[in-house]
């Protein structure tokens, strides 16, 4: 690896160290103590080498070189200790997704109250129309760390940048990881809205053609933009 590569990919490892701090503190991935549910990844655009978040580290605790180094298969290239179970679904997600370069796995009560009742979280705010433009599926339930959870999982997700894993949790994705992280803030926090919301009543979604509308003046005019 060229110096100028290995300096990307420590950039990225700092990255990827930071979101997981931001992860602890935001409650989206609470540490059980024996269990420290989620997982992190990301990669270069276009590359084939993914850094993924060693397996039962919690993720406010890790340094740069305790991530693990692995391909699109998920065999390890580098690194001392062994990588998130998860790595399978990781994996499945860049191969079936060339514009995703990070993905964000955590078990946010919110999410999960949806995860186990199996139910899409329905576009109700403003928030998840802006950041992920529409419902968020649900993902049939697979043992954890299998081949299969990955496939069914990527396959649900499609063109979303997010999706519930039945009785499991929450996958976001972006074009960056702190892209992804802001996507599951996002999610949580409209999970959260609509189980209050269904306390006091029925919920009203946000028409598709206003969810679309919503989600393209956000890509294309929110914000302070070059005239």
């Amino acid at each position: 690896m060229r110096r100028s590569e290995r300096a990307g990919e420590h950039k990225l490892r700092v990255e990827i160290c930071r979101v997981g701090r931001e992860i602890d503190k935001s409650g989206l991935a609470l540490f059980f103590g024996v269990y420290a549910p989620g997982n992190l990844s990301a990669r270069k655009p276009s590359s084939t080498r993914i850094l993924v978040t060693p397996s039962g580290l919690p993720k406010g605790a890790l340094r740069p070189a305790d991530l693990v180094t692995v391909d699109l298969h998920g065999t390890k290239i580098d690194g001392r200790l062994r990588p998130s179970t998860e790595t399978p679904t990781h994996c499945a997600i860049y191969k079936k997704r060339p514009d995703v370069n990070g993905i964000v796995h955590v078990h946010p009560p919110m999410c999960m109250a949806y995860a186990v009742t199996g139910k899409k979280l329905e576009a109700t705010t403003i928030e998840l129309a802006a950041v992920v433009g529409g419902a968020i599926p649900v993902a049939r339930y697979n043992t954890p760390g299998t081949q299969e959870l990955g496939r069914v999982t990527a396959e649900a997700l499609r063109s979303s940048n997010a999706v519930i894993m039945q009785n499991h949790g929450l996958v976001a994705v972006g074009p960056t990881l702190k892209k992804a992280f802001e996507t599951a803030l996002s999610v949580e926090y409209t999970a959260m809205v609509n189980i209050y919301g269904r306390i006091l009543g029925d919920l009203v979604e946000l028409p598709r053609r206003e969810v679309e509308r919503i989600r393209k003046s956000i890509l294309e005019s929110y914000g302070q933009r070059k005239l």
